[in-house]
């Protein structure tokens, strides 16, 4: 996974610096879960952790970063509306694009279900965008 942002000063230290403890032990370890996927590439848009690789692929997003969720850390699908999820897994909410699943302690992580969802992702955005040249 690849890391970039604008203005590092501006986007990583000030998202790690706004979230607290427990929101920190959550983005961690979905962001480990993230690690072997080398073509994503993070970036700070809308003051919250994306990940991109032809297009917007998945997001966390900590409650401390406004106007987040409620509370918890969100992993967001991007377009989680072309995933499959026969067991209705995602929270939709409101939306019809974006879906995601919602943590509030790093227990709740459970990579069995999370990495199918995240592999999903990357195969749709292979198939539905083009690289970026």
């Amino acid at each position: 996974m690849k890391s970039s942002t604008s203005n590092p000063k501006n986007g990583i230290e000030v998202f790690y610096s706004s979230i607290t403890k427990t929101e920190l032990e959550i983005v961690t370890k979905l962001k480990e879960i993230l690690k072997p996927y080398t073509s994503l590439e993070e970036k700070i848009s809308y003051s919250v952790l994306y990940y991109f690789q032809n297009s917007r692929v998945c997001f966390i997003w900590p409650a401390s970063i406004k106007p987040g969720p409620k509370s918890g850390v969100q992993f967001g699908f991007c377009n989680g509306y072309l995933l499959n999820d026969p067991k209705q897994i995602l929270e939709r909410e409101n939306r019809k694009q974006v879906y995601c699943i919602t943590y509030h302690s790093v227990d709740d992580v459970n990579e069995f279900i999370l990495i199918p969802f995240l592999q999903n992702a990357i195969e749709i955005d292979l198939t539905i965008y083009k690289p970026k040249k």
